[in-house]
């Protein structure tokens, strides 16, 4: 073999690797017209870049199929992606729950600030006690008295 030996990407590879390349841009995209927060985009971020290894390495994906004895290694890229996707669901169900909890929590401080703040009505003719009347006198005073 001679030193100049050049690696050729075969036509599968070539767009597995441009493919990887412009999901990793699409979601630098993303960030930077904060469409995306940077927390949730680390987990894209490994997703896309293990694709990128897989699909610049080639002989990676059938080592990883012969470690876990898999016969067909694009079966194991199958499972890479459902191991992926699990995780995302997964992180994505955790923030929604952190997010409902906090929800909740704000909508409670909500009802106290406003029960707080709501000035107090006066009660109707009829309804109940004036300021400064007896809890069984309407009027305030007792008919017949001067």
């Amino acid at each position: 073999m001679s030193g100049n030996y050049v690696y050729y990407l075969s036509r599968v590879q070539f767009f597995a690797v441009g493919g990887s390349i412009l999901l990793i841009l699409f979601l630098f995209w993303l960030i930077r017209r904060r469409k995306l927060l940077v927390e949730y985009s680390l987990l894209w971020l490994a997703v896309f870049s293990i694709f990128l290894v897989i699909a610049v390495f080639g002989g990676l994906l059938g080592e990883i199929s012969r470690f876990f004895g898999i016969l067909y290694p694009p079966a194991s890229l199958f499972i890479l992606l459902i191991i992926g996707i699990f995780m995302l669901l997964l992180h994505y169900s955790t923030s929604i729950s952190d997010l409902k909890r906090k929800l909740n929590e704000l909508s409670l401080k909500l009802a106290l600030l406003e029960n707080r703040t709501r000035p107090r009505e006066e009660p109707a003719a009829g309804e109940g006690p004036r300021a400064g009347g007896n809890p069984g006198d309407d009027a305030g005073e007792r008919p017949g008295r001067s």
